[in-house]
């Protein structure tokens, strides 16, 4: 099953209060303002309270035995694109600006790991086709996947292990 950052975020919630504590929260909502400031807190503390006590009851769970990811083992390596979909709604306008910043250096990066296969698949298949072409001038292949990349994407492609050019 897969969650959206909401439901993630409510999971979370729900195994770390208990029905006392949600019902003090409703509760929250029928009181004056200075019973709400206590309240708030108390239930803050409760919360925290259960979750250390849940944690140490708990201590036994290997870390990818988690009750939250479902008792899978978890890859740590999730997708770039959908950790940032899911973390936009919570974001001000800096912070989703700096997410597309990452969300871009890791297209660039993915895009620079398949241009390298491509190229080494291509020089696999055709290893005379680097320095071919139809018209008698040389060609390079190289040369051509690396001008379909924008500047950034050429650096980070060469920044991460990508062939070295000087462009």
């Amino acid at each position: 099953m897969d969650f959206s950052g909401t439901d993630k975020i409510t999971a979370f919630d729900t195994l770390f209060s208990t029905n006392h504590i949600q019902m003090l929260k409703i509760l929250l909502s029928y009181s004056d303002t200075q019973s709400q400031k206590f309240l708030a807190v108390y239930i803050k503390f409760l919360e925290l309270n259960y979750t250390i006590e849940f944690c140490k009851r708990n201590q036994h769970m290997q870390s990818e035995c988690f009750p939250l990811c479902g008792c899978t083992t978890r890859d740590f390596s999730p997708d770039i694109q959908k950790l940032c979909a899911e973390l936009l709604p919570f974001c001000t306008e800096t912070e989703k600006k700096q997410l597309e910043q990452i969300k871009n250096l890791f297209q660039g990066m993915s895009m620079a790991t398949e241009m390298s296969k491509t190229l080494e698949m291509m020089k696999e298949f055709m290893p005379d086709m680097s320095d071919f072409s139809p018209d008698g001038n040389s060609f390079n292949m190289e040369d051509m996947l690396m001008n379909m990349l924008s500047p950034e994407q050429k650096e980070m492609f060469t920044m991460f292990g990508g062939m070295n050019h000087d462009d």
